[in-house]
């Protein structure tokens, strides 16, 4: 029987036991569980003494360089003292194992393992740890740089590509495909415009939806900086507000959350004003990452797109009757 080609497989724990975890900086493993199945497939690697998170790169999703700059990122606000999940070297001083999958060519890291839980925003106090804490990741990493190349939070990457996947999807909905690229080359022109006036553009984290940050005892701690880039920082605040209108939260957390980031960080008017625009881009952004990542496309029916359309929608409508 012939063997076929594969598009995407799973690694085996035994296997990653055996082959790769070795190749870190720790010792006395105990076990290794499949732990998140994502954009990344991502292992909780247990030691005698602590917990770790292997992640494993989906193939020709992030190439080296990429994945350099972010752990440039990673040891820069590990140095600067920033409460994340830093990365742990391997033995030979590096911080990269290159796995040979059925498809091809994977990359893997080590990152300590964040204990605890997401933070509940119901609780008055939460929004302000919150903002506190994406405040201090963006006041730590303003003097970082890196030598390696990444993608940019910029129209191309947040606009421009996604609409290039998402076009023949609505092939078949004539009026969805003219109001969505109507209203992205509205909100390219204010991307543009921002970061062309901007004095705040800097290293985001570039996924701070809420959930990629985990509460251990009084001490907040972010992880998952795979999105992570160069852009407006409000472009952060402004992934936490679209989580809050996705869980309609935002009329009892925004205000505290934006009124303690600005006590840390104030923010000028202008970077202020292109949140609500940012909100419209990240769903843009997000509908494009998954037709991107979709090993199976099934789940991208007429459903799914009739729920992300309709929150843009309701955004452009609020947006228009904004002063």
């Amino acid at each position: 029987m012939q063997s076929l080609p594969v598009t995407y497989s799973v690694s085996c724990t035994e296997a990653l036991l055996i082959e790769v975890i070795p190749q870190f900086q720790i010792d006395n493993v105990l076990a290794c569980e499949f732990w998140c199945q994502g954009l990344n497939d991502s292992y909780k690697v247990t030691t005698s003494k602590q917990t770790y998170l292997l992640r494993i790169y989906r193939y020709q999703w992030r190439c080296l360089e990429e994945i350099k700059f972010e752990l440039d990122a990673l040891l820069h606000l590990k140095d600067n003292d920033a409460d994340i999940a830093y990365p742990i070297a391997t033995n030979s001083g590096n911080y990269i194992v290159t796995l040979i999958a059925p498809e091809g060519k994977r990359y893997a890291i080590l990152t300590a393992y964040i204990e605890g839980n997401e933070l509940d925003f119901s609780l008055p106090k939460n929004p302000s740890l919150y903002a506190q804490h994406m405040a201090q990741i963006h006041q730590k990493s303003i003097s970082f740089k890196s030598q390696h190349q990444r993608f940019q939070l910029d129209v191309k990457h947040l606009i421009t590509e996604p609409l290039l996947r998402i076009q023949p999807f609505l092939k078949q909905r004539a009026e969805d495909w003219l109001f969505i690229s109507d209203y992205a080359q509205t909100l390219a022109v204010q991307l543009q415009s921002a970061l062309n006036s901007s004095q705040d553009i800097g290293f985001c984290h570039g996924d701070l939806h809420g959930g990629n940050a985990h509460i251990n005892g009084e001490q907040l701690y972010s992880f998952d900086f795979d999105c992570c880039a160069m852009g407006l920082r409000v472009y952060d605040l402004a992934i936490f507000k679209w989580a809050l209108k996705l869980g309609k939260k935002e009329h009892t957390v925004w205000q505290s959350f934006l009124n303690t980031y600005q006590q840390h960080r104030p923010l000028a008017d202008n970077d202020l004003k292109i949140i609500d625009s940012l909100v419209s881009i990240r769903q843009i952004w997000l509908m494009g990452l998954h037709i991107d990542i979709a090993v199976a496309k099934g789940w991208l029916n007429d459903k799914y797109f009739d729920q992300q359309l309709d929150f843009l929608r309701n955004e452009q409508t609020t947006k228009s009757g904004q002063p």
